[in-house]
Order: structure tokens, then C-alpha cells, then sequence
């Protein structure tokens, strides 16, 4: 048997679970942007640091190759970390 209860019940709890669904999704959203960003900052850091060890080595063709390769590394990764960032905040 019913009552007339259980259909406001199930109602009810249908949308507790999908508030909470939606509060996870935004906070899944939120962590995941913090940790791109955190690693974006560290892979910048990594090839600053790549470029001014090469530059300290005294030979020209291993700074040009450094700076080379951060460059393209810093092009790459900025066009894949702004389709991430985006789709993040959506």
C-alpha cells in the first residue's frame, strides 16, 4: 500500500540528490581548475628554470635549443590548457 507520503518522499529526495549532484559537479570543477592552474605555474617554472641553466652553461647552441624547445613547449601547452581552462568554467 501507498500513501499519498511517499510520492512528496520520493519527490523530495530526488531533488536532495540532485542539489548534491550539482554541488560535486561545481566542486569537482573548482579542484580541477586550481590543479591546472597549480601545474601550469609549475611547468612554466620548470622551463624558466630549463632556460636558465642552458643560458649558465656558457654554450650558445644549448641555450638556443633550450629556449627553442620552451617556447614551443609554452605555445603547446597554453593553447591545451586554455581548451581545459574553458571547458572547467562552462
Amino acid at each position: 500500500m501507498t500513501t499519498d507520503n511517499s510520492g512528496a518522499d520520493l519527490e523530495a529526495l530526488t531533488k536532495r540528490v540532485q542539489e548534491l549532484s550539482a554541488q560535486v559537479a561545481e566542486k569537482a570543477k573548482e579542484n580541477g581548475l586550481a590543479w591546472l592552474e597549480g601545474y601550469e605555474r609549475m611547468l612554466m617554472n620548470l622551463l624558466d628554470l630549463e632556460e636558465q641553466a642552458a643560458k649558465g652553461s656558457g654554450a650558445d647552441w644549448a641555450a638556443s635549443l633550450a629556449s627553442s624547445h620552451a617556447n614551443f613547449v609554452r605555445s603547446t601547452s597554453e593553447a591545451v590548457f586554455g581548451v581545459l581552462r574553458a571547458q572547467l568554467k562552462t
